[in-house]
């Protein structure tokens, strides 16, 4: 009996009176979205992403501007883990421990305390401590100001069109703000650090004595969807943050992974269980009807390209570079497609004006499925090919000069060879001339000896 009222009781003790968020709906930019008009939400917004291809198998008001609360938490990580080392240390300051909410999150963390940058990070994310992302934010930047900008700035360089952080930790503020579209795209990005991916599920952690704590402090994760015991819990989720505040209401942000297809759910502005629930549907939903297939390797589609730099106005050949896909193509395909029917093609010129930097882009590769664009990506150089340097632009001009001599040279030559033919020329039809007067005297003197007798 108690079972059955368990869930109820749970979702109760989450009810909390709505807040306008926005007032103005901002709509939907995201694009390859998938409408399903079976799945029916609760959350304001919502967006289920497939995080191998980033394609959006769902979407429900993903560009709408929302409070995130503690889900801002994942770009701090991002950031610490982008930024440092998990072995580094963080000492805290005074401002990093008493700059937050009377009552909000926190491990207890006193000033002047240090612990490892690992340590920290689990505080985060097991127990979303909003002392510990002050930290990370001095650690990174020196401030919690300029650490905001900084996520705001990385934002943008995701993609993120409709974010905007004013802090490391996502206490309210009506300028913090972001959308589930944006937090997909930071979520899906951390997926590229080995080091969250080692942390990400796991739900316990311990952190020993330090400098100034005696005790030894527990952490327990507080996302149910990762917890067994739970009833939210969910088998294939893999990790995620939670947030809540007065004014977000309910957020969250998680990972699951099914038969080697891995999706990242974001919901936001949940009342009680929604977030939990809601966030199983659109798996649900996910896993039931896609899948994720590689459809480019990166090793089989490279090319090189001829690189050249203009010199003294004439092309000069400086190397070549190797261009292919940043990393192996993904596409989010129905279940039942056709994979065989994807073509792949690779734009590309067959020689550029260097010099060239690894990383740059170079051309691009279309992957088209019966006619129509899946995704476009940006075909990168491997390696560096640089510019002319001084000794060599030296060499090139000391060979034009010897090339200039050598062509004075072989003009003064022929002129030579030829006034020396016009001269032989002029000898031989002088001496043809000669013998011909030569002939004519000695026919002349015939004549006049005949004549006398």
């Amino acid at each position: 009996m108690k079972k059955r009222f368990l869930p109820l009781l749970l979702a109760l003790s989450f009810i909390f009176p709505s807040f306008s968020v926005f007032a103005e709906e901002v709509p939907s930019e995201t694009n390859d979205t998938v409408t399903a008009p079976e799945l029916t939400l609760a959350s304001e917004t919502a967006v289920l992403m497939d995080a191998a291809s980033g394609e959006v198998l769902y979407s429900k008001n993903a560009d709408q501007k929302m409070y995130p609360a503690s889900i801002t938490k994942l770009m701090t990580i991002l950031l610490a883990l982008e930024h440092g080392k998990l072995t580094d240390q963080i000492t805290f300051s005074h401002d990093a421990v008493y700059n937050i909410e009377p009552g909000s999150a926190h491990i207890a963390i006193m000033e002047g305390e240090t612990l490892t940058l690992e340590q920290v990070l689990r505080a985060i994310i097991l127990r979303s401590a909003n002392e510990a992302s002050n930290g990370v934010a001095e650690y990174v930047d020196g401030s919690t100001e300029e650490f905001a900008k900084h996520m705001t700035e990385r934002a943008k360089e995701l993609g993120c069109k409709n974010t905007n952080f004013v802090n490391a930790n996502g206490l309210h503020d009506e300028n913090h703000y972001t959308t589930a579209y944006d937090m997909a795209l930071i979520a899906k990005e951390l997926l590229t650090h080995e080091e969250y991916r080692n942390i990400m599920s796991e739900t316990d952690y311990e952190i020993p004595p330090t400098n100034l704590q005696t005790e030894t402090r527990y952490l327990h994760g507080q996302h149910q969807m990762l917890n067994p015991n739970s009833i939210y819990y969910y088998e294939d989720a893999t990790g995620g943050k939670t947030g809540f505040t007065n004014e977000a209401l309910n957020t969250l942000v998680t990972y699951a992974e099914r038969d080697g297809m891995e999706l990242i759910a974001v919901v936001m502005k949940c009342y009680g269980a929604e977030h939990y629930t809601d966030t199983a549907a659109l798996f649900d939903y996910g896993f039931q009807n896609y899948e994720s297939v590689k459809v480019a390797s990166a090793a089989d589609h490279t090319a090189t390209v001829k690189v050249t730099e203009t010199y003294n106005e004439k092309p000069v050949e400086l190397g070549t570079a190797t261009v292919a896909p940043a990393e192996d193509i993904y596409a989010t395909l129905p279940k039942g497609t056709d994979v065989s029917a994807v073509k792949v093609e690779m734009d590309i010129p067959e020689t550029m004006e260097g010099p060239v930097t690894e990383g740059q882009v170079v051309g691009t590769l279309n992957v088209t499925l019966n006619g129509e664009t899946l995704k476009t990506v940006d075909l990168v150089a491997q390696n560096a090919v640089d510019a002319l340097t001084d000794e060599q632009k030296a060499e090139l001009d000391k060979s034009s000069f010897t090339g200039i001599l050598k062509k004075i040279g072989i003009g003064v030559g022929i002129l030579i060879l030829v006034f020396i033919i016009l001269i032989c020329i002029t000898r031989t039809i002088g001496y043809l001339q000669y013998k011909k007067r030569r002939k004519n005297r000695r026919r002349r003197r015939r004549n006049t000896t005949r004549r006398h007798r």
